[in-house]
C-alpha cells in the first residue's frame, strides 16, 4: 500500500527517509523507541463497566451499540477505494454505520476495531466511534444495493467469507456524518507537528488541542500497534478540525512486543504528552484488559493481549526517558 508521508519511506532499520534530510534522520535513529523488555511498573486496576459507557458526539455510546447491532438495514452501499470491502449502512430509523464484513484481505480484521474501541474507552477517550460485532446475511447486502451498484455482489462473492448458509460475521461502527482529511499524515505536515512536539518548541495556540488528540493518538497507535495510522486517509477530524478522530483499526495487534517500526518511529518523536493518558497506561493491567474485553469475547486472543501490555511497556519506557532527560513539567504538558 502506498503510504503518505513517512511510513513507507522508513526502510531497512530506518537508514533512509525519503524527503527527510539526513540530520532528521540521523537524530530518529537516536531516538528510537529500544526494544522491549521486563518492566518495573506498578499498574493498579482501571474500573471496568459492565457494559459502554461514555458518549461519542454527545450521544450515548450503550444508545449507538444498541441501534447497530438490532436495527433494520434498508440500503447498504459498498464504499469505494481502499483495498478492502466496507459498506455504509442505512437503517430504518435514519441512522447509519459503517460496515466490515471478514473478508479474505489481510490487512482488515473486523474484531480489531471493536477491541481499539473497547481499549480506547477503557484508557477513558472518546475518540473510536463506538464499535460492536453483527452478522449479516449475503442477500441482505447485496439486495439492499441500489440497482446501479448490483455489478458489485461479484466483488462482495469473491473477497467475503460467508458461512454455508450465507451469513457473514463482521463490525458495524457508528457512522460519522462529516469529517474531513487532517493532513497530519503528509510531509510537510509531519514534519511540522514532529518540531511542535519537541520539548523547548512552541505549539501554536491554535494547535494546542489537535496536538494533545495526536500526541495521545501515537501511544495509542503503539498500544494496538497499528502500523497504518499514516498510510493516507487514516487521520480524519470533525468539520471543525477540533476533533481528531481515532479510526480505521481494523490493522493492528500483530504480535510484535516491541510494536512495528512505523508505530515506534512517530511516537520517538513526540516529546509532550497528557497526563491523563499516562496515568491510565500505568493502572492498565492484564486482568482488566481481560475484563474490557471481555464484554465482546473474542475479539482478542490472550496473546495479543499480553502483547498489548509488552508494547504498553515500550511506550512508557520512551515517555519515561524523556521525563528523566527534560522533567515531568516539559513532557506531561497535555491535560
Amino acid at each position: 500500500m502506498a503510504v503518505a508521508g513517512l511510513g513507507m519511506g522508513v526502510i531497512a532499520g530506518v537508514k533512509t527517509l525519503r524527503g527527510v534530510p539526513e540530520a532528521d534522520a540521523s537524530t530518529l535513529r537516536a531516538t528510537m523507541v529500544v526494544p522491549v523488555g521486563p518492566g518495573s511498573l506498578e499498574p493498579g486496576p482501571l474500573e471496568v463497566a459492565a457494559d459502554a459507557t461514555g458518549t461519542f458526539l454527545g450521544m450515548k455510546d450503550e444508545l449507538l451499540l444498541d441501534r447497530m447491532r438490532t436495527a433494520e438495514i434498508v440500503k447498504a452501499k459498498l464504499n469505494k477505494g481502499g483495498s478492502s470491502i466496507s459498506f455504509r449502512l442505512d437503517f430504518a430509523d435514519g441512522s447509519r454505520a459503517a460496515f466490515k464484513p471478514e473478508q479474505v484481505n489481510p490487512q482488515t480484521v473486523p474484531r480489531k476495531e471493536i477491541a481499539a474501541y473497547r481499549i480506547g474507552r477503557l484508557l477513558g477517550f472518546n475518540h473510536v466511534p463506538p464499535a460492536t460485532s453483527r452478522t449479516v446475511h449475503r442477500d441482505e447486502l447485496v439486495g439492499k444495493l441500489p440497482p446501479d451498484m448490483q455489478w458489485m455482489a461479484r466483488r462482495i462473492d469473491a473477497e467475503t467469507l460467508f458461512d454455508e448458509e450465507g451469513f457473514t460475521r463482521g463490525e458495524v461502527s457508528y457512522w460519522i456524518p462529516i469529517i474531513v482529511d487532517s493532513h497530519l499524515d503528509t510531509l510537510e505536515n509531519v514534519l511540522e507537528w514532529w518540531r511542535w512536539m519537541t520539548v523547548g518548541e512552541e505549539i501554536p495556540p491554535e494547535k494546542v488541542r489537535l496536538m494533545e488528540q495526536l500526541s495521545s493518538l501515537l501511544l495509542f497507535d503503539m498500544l494496538t500497534n497499528n502500523s497504518d495510522r499514516f498510510s493516507g486517509g487514516n487521520l480524519m477530524t470533525s468539520a471543525d478540525g477540533r476533533i481528531l478522530f481515532w479510526m480505521d483499526n481494523t490493522f493492528g495487534f500483530q504480535l510484535e512486543p516491541e510494536g512495528h517500526l512505523r508505530c515506534r518511529t512517530y511516537l520517538s518523536r513526540c516529546q509532550k504528552f497528557s497526563r491523563k493518558m499516562i496515568a491510565a497506561l500505568r493502572r492498565l493491567d492484564l486482568a482488566t484488559l481481560r475484563a474490557a474485553l471481555a464484554i465482546e469475547p473474542g475479539v482478542l486472543s490472550e496473546a495479543e493481549m499480553r502483547a498489548v501490555l509488552a508494547r504498553r511497556d515500550a511506550a512508557l519506557r520512551h515517555v519515561d526517558a524523556q521525563i528523566a532527560q527534560h522533567g515531568e513539567a516539559q513532557v506531561l504538558v497535555f491535560p
